[in-house]
Formats: structure tokens, sequence, C-alpha cells
């Protein structure tokens, strides 16, 4: 693997979240390793790109919400891993405005997240 830079991590985690922002699970899913492994608070875990681009938890934004905004607060780079405290924006597609507190865990394999942990309670979006 080559050598990283310090702020590497972070300049890639902002481009996994630019994907989630554009609302394109595809690009989303393409930041992951084939063997990616995904969580999403209390959602099942999904394993690997293919299900990641078909997961329960990111297709319920596309017929929920209008748009997500991730607002970064810190983050702290360790070795291969990430860890990312934030407030994450979503607009729903009635109007309504949720900004919520999350924590996302996420370990790399080169350029592309091996595992994402996200530490978020999703559930005042969808009800």
């Amino acid at each position: 693997m080559a050598e990283r830079s310090p702020g590497d991590l972070k300049k890639l985690i902002q481009q996994v979240f630019e994907a989630g922002e554009a609302m394109d699970i595809d690009r989303f899913a393409q930041k992951f390793t084939e063997d990616a492994v995904y969580k999403f608070g209390n959602e099942p875990v999904v394993y690997g790109r293919q299900e990641i681009a078909k997961a329960d938890s990111i297709a319920a934004f596309n017929t929920t919400v209008n748009s997500i905004k991730h607002h970064i607060e810190n983050m702290w780079e360790l070795g291969n891993m990430l860890i990312v405290e934030m407030d994450v924006t979503y607009v729903r597609k009635d109007g309504e405005i949720f900004n919520l507190p999350a924590c996302d865990t996420v370990w790399f394999d080169g350029n592309l997240v091996q595992r994402m942990n996200i530490y978020m309670d999703i559930t005042p979006v969808l009800n």
C-alpha cells in the first residue's frame, strides 16, 4: 500500500460524504471495497459493495429525503481508521428539516472504505 500523507483519509471521507449528499447510490457504493462492511444505526449489517448499493437504509433516503448535508465538527485519523464527529442535516420531501448528531468510524483499504459504522438515530427523519 502506498504511503499516506496526513489528512489523506479526511479527503477520502469527504468524497464518500459528497457521493452520499448527491444521493447517487451507485457512486456511493463505488467508494467501498468489494468485501466492505456497512453498518447504519440499528439497521442490519450489509456486506459487500453490491449489497451496499441495494441497502434498505440507503434506498429509504431517496424516497423520503430531498437533501443531505454533513457538517463535520471533528475528525481523528488513527492509522487506516478515521473517526468523524458531525451533525447531519436532512431535508425531507415534505420540507421538514432535521439536524442530527452522528459519529462514524471508518476503516480504509487503500482509497476505498473497508468498513463503515454509522452511529446515529435516523428514526425522526424516517417517521
